[in-house]
């Protein structure tokens, strides 16, 4: 799978209690989920009134904000910001920000992790973000007034987001504009959700997925995986050579900004281990990490190419850039291997790239 440098926030906790709640849906089998062992999709209410099991089905889904921008930067710059999705798992979330001076990473910025349901008297007050920054643990941000409804078949959230960190601190150049409500449809799941029994390869795809094996047509094995950063340092200097040599000749028309007003933050740390997530309204996030600190990523959607669910489709990464197929080898409750057929990068010949993972949730 193509590694591309992204800013990843990391996020930890969740916390769960179960009793009943008469006012909610989240209890409740929905017919449309009777072949299906995911959970409830179709889950509604008001998260302060229920539990923390019964507001995880609630939240559970990709919310879409229908955020986009068409601005264009030649620098980093601190900018207005807005979000695109929302998505929560059953045990993770991710935020897809759209963040106009994150001109490395195509304009986007990802924050993924868990979160923690907190409960007063057994109802939710409150969602509480958390990431792991070089200081150590800290609250990032909270979610509050919380509300599922479903209308004609149509799932809407509604909710009240604000971060309590500054975004520039935790390496993200936005502005303090995005605290305030929101409300968002709710994305279709991905297909084979509602034929999902626990035999099925789109239950057992499900989740989060450790890296243990790799090897690739043209010799390449797991020992060799993890790329150090020369590579990708040059890369970044050429671009940034680039776009600093544009900015010096269009000076004369852009208020007098030179490249050595330009700031690239090119710093990289290696990768030494690998994580997959993959949940089932189709979205897939791959994850470089560093003495178990993540410090890349890839995020993208994914989708099964037939029935029989033995193969599927990738795309993702800055501008699109990752298409790619994958043939399912094997899959199990604990294993999963792959390969991705006619991989290229660069003016490289195509090559065939096998992964294995073990399953850690």
């Amino acid at each position: 799978m193509k590694k591309i440098s992204l800013l990843l926030i990391a996020l930890t906790v969740i916390s769960c209690s179960k009793s009943s709640n008469d006012d909610s849906s989240a209890e409740i089998t929905d017919p449309r989920m009777a072949s299906s062992a995911i959970t409830n999709i179709y889950a509604t209410g008001k998260v302060s009134e229920q539990t923390a099991e019964q507001a995880k089905k609630t939240i559970f889904g990709k919310w879409n904000l229908g955020s986009s921008s068409n601005s264009s930067k030649s620098a980093r710059e601190i900018t207005d910001c807005t979000f695109n999705s929302v998505e929560f798992t059953e045990y993770d979330y991710n935020l897809n920000i759209n963040a106009p001076g994150m001109i490395e990473t195509g304009g986007i910025a990802v924050i993924y992790g868990n979160y923690e349901l907190v409960e007063e008297e057994e109802k939710v007050t409150k969602v509480i973000l958390k990431t792991i920054t070089e200081s150590g643990e800290q609250n990032i941000a909270e979610v509050t007034n919380i509300e599922v409804i479903e209308t004609d078949g149509q799932l809407d959230i509604s909710f009240k987001f604000d971060f309590i960190v500054n975004l520039e601190s935790i390496g993200i150049p936005c502005n303090d504009n995005m605290d305030r409500d929101y409300s968002a449809d709710k994305e279709p799941a991905a297909e084979g959700t509602l034929t999902a029994d626990t035999d099925s390869n789109h239950y057992k795809i499900i989740g989060t997925w450790d890296l243990t094996d790799f090897s690739d047509s043209s010799g390449r094995t797991f020992g060799t995986y993890f790329e150090d950063c020369d590579e990708i340092s040059d890369a970044i200097d050429e671009i940034a050579d680039a776009i600093g040599e544009f900015v010096d000749s269009i000076s004369d028309i852009s208020d007098g900004l030179t490249s050595d007003e330009l700031d690239f933050d090119t710093e990289c740390i290696p990768a030494d281990a690998a994580k997959l997530v993959i949940s089932t309204f189709g979205t897939y996030i791959y994850m470089g990490l560093a003495d178990e600190n993540l410090v890349e990523v890839v995020m993208g959607d994914w989708e099964w190419t037939n029935e029989d669910q033995t193969a599927f489709t990738v795309t993702g990464g800055p501008g699109d850039a990752l298409n790619s197929l994958a043939i399912v080898n094997s899959i199990t409750d604990t294993q999963l291997s792959f390969t991705f057929t006619g991989v290229t990068y660069d003016d490289d010949p195509p090559v065939d790239e096998t992964y294995i993972f073990t399953k850690s949730n």
